[in-house]
């Protein structure tokens, strides 16, 4: 599956959906290795742990990229 692809079916999906680490990183364009530090260290998405896998909800990543996430409305604006 491709990156867009990856991202429409986040979009598309309910807020109640499981989604691997994959598609949470196409949709919010950062590495699979970020989600793996940030696994390690905290700070990072709240996700569901499976077997060998972790699992995102959307609402869970959506309310992180809201509590995390910088509004701008120009690049002067960035810190």
């Amino acid at each position: 599956m491709t990156l867009n692809e990856l991202r429409k079916d986040f979009a598309e999906a309910p807020e109640d959906a499981l989604f691997e680490t994959r598609a949470v990183a196409a949709f919010i364009s950062m590495s699979e290795s970020w989600f793996g530090n940030k696994a390690v260290s905290g700070g990072g998405i709240p996700y569901i742990k499976l077997s060998n896998k972790r699992l995102y909800k959307k609402k869970d990543v959506l309310d992180w990229l809201e509590l995390n996430g910088q509004k701008v409305r120009s690049t002067t604006e960035y810190h």
